[in-house]
């Protein structure tokens, strides 16, 4: 059996990630937030340890596991979304509790440390992006991100643990957040709302959760290079694409108002990730079509709002 410490456990990501490794030889500790209202999300199992941290005290990690680990999963990060993902502070505060993470691995002797890095990174781009793209990010999320990945991989090489950097574009999936445009779109069709949109010609592409847990865990068990990671699926097309399979999926008859909201000033933006390195290092591959995981999404979503 194999030692795995996750922060973030009741995340998106965690929750799923915690599922799929219990299919596997791992004890597992879950680092929550003190008092955490989410922990009913996580699976029974005697595998499981939780562990109640707040993210500020993330150091004291090695305090409370009396043993030594494996792999160190790092993905509990404040201010992922709307306002907050361009405040200074908040972003800084994050990078500062990830080099903790960092600190803990060492002190747990991890041989692996695995973060939660983002296509914000990136920054703007019209064009499909790999991993030796140059990274321009524009805001404090994506800016704090890219720190924590150059000075986490600095400091990882210097006590000799190997890192693993997945970059995830725009991922979807059963219980995944109420604001993502996907959810929003859904509730809406399921309702026949009228929807305002842009003129969704911006390239884009979904991955679903699901796919994108396996490939974590294959960074963790393959023999694979140092670094970052682009997760994304083989299916990059028009956004406007993907809204008229959502509109088919859920019958809807709502208004589909393209152009009604305008791009913002800084310009149309495209998701193209380029996710040849991640298949070629660790033999991974996204099996879940896009029209397979979102009606699994719309049939959960039907269910939690009452829609026959």
């Amino acid at each position: 059996m194999k030692n795995i410490v996750i922060t973030g456990a009741t995340s998106f990501i965690g929750v799923y990630l915690i599922e799929e490794l219990l299919n596997s030889d791992y004890i597992i500790y879950a680092i929550v937030r003190p008092n955490s209202k989410n922990l009913d999300k996580l699976p029974k199992s005697d595998k499981i340890n939780i562990i109640e941290i707040d993210l500020e005290n993330i150091s004291e990690i090695s305090n409370r596991i009396n043993q030594n680990c494996d792999v160190f999963v790092h993905l509990a990060w404040n201010g992922t979304r709307g306002l907050m993902r361009d405040d200074k502070d908040l972003q800084n505060n994050n990078y500062e509790c990830s080099i903790a993470a960092i600190n803990a691995a060492k002190n747990l002797n991890c041989k692996t440390f695995v973060g939660a890095g983002s296509q914000a990174e990136y920054g703007l781009n019209n064009c499909e992006v790999s991993e030796t793209t140059e990274c321009k990010p524009v805001t404090e999320y994506g800016k704090n991100k890219l720190k924590a990945f150059i000075d986490g991989t600095a400091l990882c090489e210097k006590y000799g643990i190997e890192i693993k950097w997945p970059r995830f574009f725009s991922l979807y999936g059963v219980n995944d957040y109420d604001g993502t445009l996907l959810i929003s779109a859904i509730d809406k069709m399921l309702f026949n709302e009228d929807m305002n949109l842009t003129e969704c010609i911006q390239m884009w592409n979904f991955l679903n959760i699901k796919d994108a847990v396996k490939g974590i865990v294959n960074l963790i068990e393959k023999d694979c290079s140092n670094g970052a990671y682009n997760f994304g699926s083989n299916d990059t097309r028009q956004l406007k694409s993907f809204i008229k399979d959502l509109t088919r999926y859920t019958e809807t008859k709502s208004n589909i108002l393209y152009g009604t909201i305008p791009y913002p000033e800084t310009g149309m933006v495209s998701v193209q990730p380029n996710i040849l390195k991640l298949k070629k290092e660790t033999n991974w591959e996204p099996i879940i079509s896009f029209e397979e995981g979102i009606k699994e999404v719309i049939i959960s979503r039907k269910k939690r709002l009452g829609v026959k």
